[in-house]
């Protein structure tokens, strides 16, 4: 077999309905199909392309994990539920592209450890990026985050390939290590985020600069630790509260922590000594 279709009057792919099947090349679902169960389609290896129901709402845990001959993947707005790992390992994987959704919710690890994952475009609507995310995938250049999403989980693009990634200004909250060893070279942190969570960007080797904006209120410890080409960091915020201990451990090439001169008695009392004499106000 290398079509499956799920006949008309299917409601839900059941769990482990398919799981291991490398006979399926393409899968076309009814449009009364309305969830696709827990690891229905786990490890179907050749599995190259998905037409999508109209009425699939849910797509269960590790659904369609390590589909590894699985290139492109256009998700319809009528998806609500992408749950844990649905697509994760699928390692060939390259593109992926949301229409826009107000109420689709992704779980942690959707899409983690996507080796060959290279663009990714999440839907307007999508209001936060779940932890694990997109961790692992190692090639992942092309980011588009609209400007509904307010926070950013727990490790959602550690290991990530893009240089740069336009934050836009509805992000209020980073958390720790969602950016943990990416191959970032710039950070621009938009005026709305108000925390910055631990190690949030540590062990970028080749980031370089990083501007924070003016709301921020806290900064975790060793948020960009091990940063060692990092070489001048502006802060703007006047009313930052906290900033952990370690915040630039290991950054080597730091020259320039650029503050505001009404904040700089703040500055100086949060940073330690070592990191005083490197303080130019503006």
């Amino acid at each position: 077999m290398k079509k499956l279709k799920i006949k008309e009057g299917t409601k839900q792919i059941d769990p482990h309905q398919y799981e291991g099947r490398d006979d399926i090349e393409e899968l076309i679902i009814a449009d009364t199909v309305e969830v696709i169960g827990e690891a229905a389609f786990y490890g179907c290896s050749n599995l190259k392309k998905i037409t999508w129901g109209e009425r699939v709402h849910t797509i269960g845990l590790h659904a369609f994990e390590k589909c590894e001959s699985l290139k492109t993947l256009y998700l319809p707005n009528q998806i609500k539920h992408i749950e844990y790992l649905a697509f994760g390992h699928c390692t060939g994987l390259s593109y992926v592209e949301f229409e826009d959704n107000n109420e689709v919710d992704i779980w942690s690890g959707a899409f983690a450890n996507c080796w060959e994952l290279t663009c990714i475009i999440l839907p307007n609507g999508l209001k936060h990026i779940p932890g694990f995310s997109f961790c692992g995938c190692s090639k992942l250049e092309d980011i588009f985050i609209p400007g509904t999403v307010t926070s950013i989980g727990v490790m959602a693009f550690c290991g990530v390939a893009a240089e740069q990634i336009d934050l836009p200004d509805s992000i209020k909250n980073i958390d720790s290590q969602a950016f943990y060893n990416s191959k970032l070279t710039s950070v621009s942190i938009p005026n709305s985020v108000l925390t910055i969570d631990e190690s949030a960007f540590g062990l970028c080797y080749g980031l370089k600069s990083v501007e924070v904006g003016d709301s921020v209120v806290y900064i975790g410890k060793m948020a960009f630790a091990e940063c060692p080409s990092l070489n001048e960091v502006t802060f703007r915020s006047t009313i930052i509260g906290s900033i952990g201990t370690y915040v630039f451990k290991g950054c080597k090439g730091l020259k320039r922590i650029n503050v505001p001169a009404c904040a700089m008695d703040q500055y100086k009392r949060l940073l330690p000594k070592h990191l005083r004499r490197k303080l130019v106000e503006f």
